[in-house]
């Protein structure tokens, strides 16, 4: 995928977890797994975010961790570790550490281009027929 944002000009570009389905004999869940990679060309900066799948036994689910390097000094300048979908703790390459529950960040509804401005690939445009008949 890539992610533009327009305030900075900056473009990232990323890669996407593997999505597993759980338990689809009693109650199903989905979770994530794998390497996600982000990488932005303009400011150097990179992150590999790992997403933990659940042991078979004992082990937590949800679990991730992260790094942030910056490529043109080859410094890490942040490591993340806890849940995607919970409290995360971010340590700083100056020992300082942040804390966040996602749990408890504000929703922030999407901007997104009207369907007629969007690029035939895109997904809401290339998907909207399907959208509409499943409405």
């Amino acid at each position: 995928g890539v992610l533009y944002l327009m305030e900075h000009e900056e473009e990232y570009v990323f890669t996407l977890p593997s999505a597993y389905a759980r338990s689809i004999l009693t109650i199903p869940w989905v979770e994530l797994g794998g390497k996600v990679n982000i990488n932005c060309a303009r400011t150097g900066y990179s992150a590999t975010v790992t997403f933990h799948t659940k042991p078979f036994y004992g082990g937590k689910v949800h679990r991730v961790t992260a790094e942030v390097k910056h490529n043109p000094t080859n410094t890490i300048v942040c490591k993340a570790q806890g849940e995607w979908n919970g409290t995360l703790e971010f340590t700083y390459n100056n020992g300082e550490t942040k804390v966040i529950d996602t749990n408890k960040l504000p929703v922030i509804r999407k901007k997104i281009r009207p369907v007629a401005k969007q690029g035939p690939l895109e997904s809401r445009h290339l998907w909207q027929h399907v959208t509409s008949s499943l409405k």
